[in-house]
């Protein structure tokens, strides 16, 4: 008899698990995959599986997405609860769709912790022709896509403070289809005489020897203290973790708690190529750059 009541209670609580899992709230979480599906979905799945660890009361499910523009439809018709993206596609969701920074990534490249990042303009070692950004005027530039913040905006603004207009100035501006390994590639092999990816890029397929640094040159290449990667432009807050309007402020402030928890020898940072989340940033210098550009939410401004 004493054995049957066991026997019970352990059905009963499993039955009670199941029906929490079974009920459990599902979040989608929108994340850009800049390097495609696969990769994506290597580098973020292990972030998903350790909210769903620390929140088991509820589901959270990656959706790993490669163009911005997917990103902003998903948002749009709040497909998704959650994205993390790059600062100008949060900006325009923020401003369009009252979306809300959470957290703010903090990179990780060897022993450096970087919370914020730009863009490389490069070009080959051997280019004798290409020498400054003056230079590039009536050649051929390849950028990662039109809305790619890293991939092309900072470099768009500061060609423009150079006095060069790459929509008039050039002799042809290509994108890559918002893959930036694909930019790098273009250039190696001689279909653009220069392009443009975010920094870390260029180290970081280095480092897959997927490429030789020697064979490239990085053009208006600035030397700031405490940040070790190439850079041609300014920098800006990196990635952040929104959510959308209509997720609730407890779930919000679980998902927060549960990233900053995060550490760099967990297998979601370590996979994920980065140290920890800190508070969210001020994106207003992300804002004024797409004012100045009038992109996204601002082309009437």
């Amino acid at each position: 008899m004493k054995q049957l009541a066991i026997n019970a209670g352990i059905a009963l609580l499993v039955c009670l698990s199941l029906t929490q899992t079974l009920f459990a709230a599902e979040y989608k979480i929108a994340v850009r995959a800049i390097n495609g599906i696969e990769a994506g979905t290597k580098q973020w799945q292990p972030t998903i599986d350790y909210l769903n660890q620390a929140i088991p009361e509820h589901n959270f499910i990656l959706v790993p997405i490669v163009k911005l523009q997917d990103i902003q439809a998903s948002v749009a018709v709040a497909e998704v609860d959650f994205a993390l993206t790059n600062p100008s596609s949060h900006v325009e969701m923020m401003e369009l769709y009252q979306t809300t920074a959470l957290a703010t990534l903090n990179n990780k490249r060897g022993s450096f912790s970087l919370n914020k990042f730009g863009s490389i303009i490069f070009t080959l070692a051997d280019r004798d022709d290409i020498l400054t950004l003056d230079d590039l005027k009536n050649k051929t530039l390849i950028a990662v896509s039109e809305p790619a913040f890293g991939g092309w905006q900072t470099a768009w603004l500061e060609l423009l403070k150079h006095n060069i207009n790459p929509y008039n100035d050039l002799k042809d501006l290509k994108f890559a289809n918002g893959i930036q390994s694909d930019v790098v590639f273009s250039v190696l092999n001689d279909k653009a005489d220069a392009g443009v990816v975010r920094t870390d890029q260029l180290e970081r397929m280095a480092e897959k020897n997927e490429i030789d640094l020697r064979y490239f040159r990085i053009l208006n290449n600035k030397h700031i203290t405490d940040f070790p990667f190439f850079l041609s432009t300014d920098l800006y807050p990196e990635w952040p973790f929104s959510a959308l309007s209509h997720v609730s402020n407890s779930v919000t402030e679980k998902v927060k708690v549960a990233l900053f928890s995060i550490t760099p020898d967990t297998t979601a940072a370590v996979n994920g190529h980065y140290n920890n989340w800190l508070e969210a940033e001020d994106y207003q210098p992300v804002k004024n750059l797409m004012i100045k550009l009038r992109t996204g939410p601002f082309t009437q401004y």
